[in-house]
């Protein structure tokens, strides 16, 4: 057993219960383990090990989020973190799950959970434990659907300027499961705005296709300035993207 904490920065009560002759031995073995600092009790029977020099888990928000629940997966911001694309790491971790859950705080971060909003565009990888987390692609057709859980407009627009590279016909698959038409008209906005030198001009041509004719707005506060785009039907803060189209 000693070899199983040392080899598992996450694990839950029903990967060690095997090791036990009862339930009641494995949860007085588990409380004498945190008492002493080497593990630390996570939620719903989930357990991290403890760095022994440091005094932390191993364990990443990333690792701890993936972990929380059957199939769930980093989203929003938390999934730019992990791109390496947040302006900056917020408190909040974000996840994709099944079912709406209740969100909890653990070491100063609050995970909060959101229903799935397309079934494709998930990975998985390995660190200390498994990561899942939304593709790039999907995480930037997540992003713009939800402009509040990536961190507002202004948050956003610093994580696709940072971008180099996206697979268009990707992009393309995740807005037809999402099927709106104002995700199609925003996508293809600051696609078209911030990164039209790494896409082709069909992939503009069919979010264009796709999207409603009304004028629509992005901003989020509607005091202050805006400016237009007769293209694509939408109105956007003016201070946020300085252009003229």
């Amino acid at each position: 057993m000693e070899d199983f904490y040392q080899t598992h920065a996450l694990f839950r009560t029903q990967d060690i219960l095997e090791n036990f002759t009862s339930v009641r031995s494995m949860q007085a073995k588990l409380k004498s383990l945190i008492d002493v600092g080497r593990i630390a009790k996570i939620k719903n029977g989930l357990y991290a090990t403890v760095n022994p020099l440091t005094g932390d888990i191993f364990a990443s928000r990333f690792e701890i989020a993936s972990a929380l629940f059957e199939n769930a997966c980093v989203a929003y911001h938390s999934a730019l973190e992990f791109h390496g694309l947040g302006n900056q790491m917020f408190s909040e971790v974000q996840v994709f799950t099944e079912k709406r859950n209740i969100p909890f705080e653990y070491n100063g971060l609050e995970y909060k959970f959101f229903s799935y909003t397309a079934k494709g565009g998930i990975m998985r990888l390995e660190q200390n434990a498994e990561i899942v987390v939304t593709d790039l692609e999907r995480t930037v057709v997540d992003c713009i659907d939800r402009i509040d859980l990536a961190g507002g407009l202004e948050e956003l627009v610093t994580a696709l300027n940072g971008i180099t590279h996206l697979d268009e016909q990707a992009l393309l698959t995740y807005l037809k499961e999402y099927d709106k038409k104002f995700v199609y008209k925003k996508v293809g906005f600051l696609l078209s705005l911030l990164k039209k030198d790494i896409f082709s001009q069909n992939f503009f041509d069919i979010c264009k296709q796709n999207c409603s004719i009304k004028l629509e707005d992005i901003s989020e506060n509607k005091k202050m300035p805006r400016k237009t785009d007769k293209y694509w039907g939408l109105m956007y803060p003016e201070k946020l993207i300085n252009t003229e189209n």
